[in-house]
């Protein structure tokens, strides 16, 4: 969203590496705005932060969309499947978000989002805490979100 420096950047590095071979290799800035899709799940363990599991959504539910407005509005689409597995609707929700680049923070309808990383494609956040090994300890649920 923010690219204060990113035309700094770009200038500088056509000065100094003018004649490098690697001119397809540019950088994009992490931008929320725009359309995301459920990816995966990846449950990192609360004990000794190994990865539980990285679970692939697939079917009717990885059709959901959610839609970073840049008037600050999240629309969400989810879809699933009712019981005559017709893959469908379950309403579109909006809500407001605010997104800050250099803090790393996302609130969603006025609850802190927890980022773990972020790419031009990717957006993995903590969806929850949640004991899904049953040792006592919670666990972390992390939510993926594909462009």
């Amino acid at each position: 969203m923010k690219k204060f420096f990113l035309l700094a950047i770009i200038s500088s590095g056509f000065v100094f590496n003018s004649c490098s071979n690697d001119d397809d290799d540019q950088t994009e800035e992490f931008s929320i705005v725009g359309i995301w899709h459920p990816s995966r799940e990846i449950v990192v363990s609360g004990n000794n932060g190994v990865t539980l599991s990285n679970t692939s959504y697939s079917g009717c539910y990885s059709t959901s969309t959610f839609d970073f407005k840049s008037n600050n509005t999240l629309v969400s689409n989810i879809f699933e499947l009712n019981t005559s597995d017709d893959c469908v609707s379950t309403g579109i929700d909006t809500v407001p978000y605010t997104y800050d680049h250099n803090a790393k923070k996302l609130v969603i309808e006025g609850e802190d989002i927890e980022i773990v990383s972020r790419t031009v494609n990717e957006l993995q956040i903590v969806s929850e805490y949640d004991d899904r090994n049953g040792d006592g300890i919670d666990d972390k649920v992390i939510f993926v979100l594909a462009r």
